[in-house]
């Protein structure tokens, strides 16, 4: 098999159409669970950058007496 011309970079939501065309009711529902399933691993791996990006408290520590010794 030989596949030639010029690639193209496309987004999803431009093919969507050509491909729900050619999807059966099984893998409809399918694509409908997958999608369903990364808008909440989406959801929940923003909460978890957010949760990194928080700087924790400095307790315990004077860094005023660190710096005399």
């Amino acid at each position: 098999m030989v596949v030639s011309g010029n690639p193209e970079t496309k987004e999803l939501k431009e093919m969507m159409p050509d491909i729900l065309k050619q999807l059966g009711p099984q893998q409809y529902n399918f694509l409908k669970t997958v999608i369903g399933n990364m808008d909440t691993i989406k959801e929940g791996s923003k909460a978890q950058e957010d949760e990194e990006d928080d700087v924790p408290e400095l307790v315990g520590t004077n860094f005023e007496e660190a710096s005399k010794q």
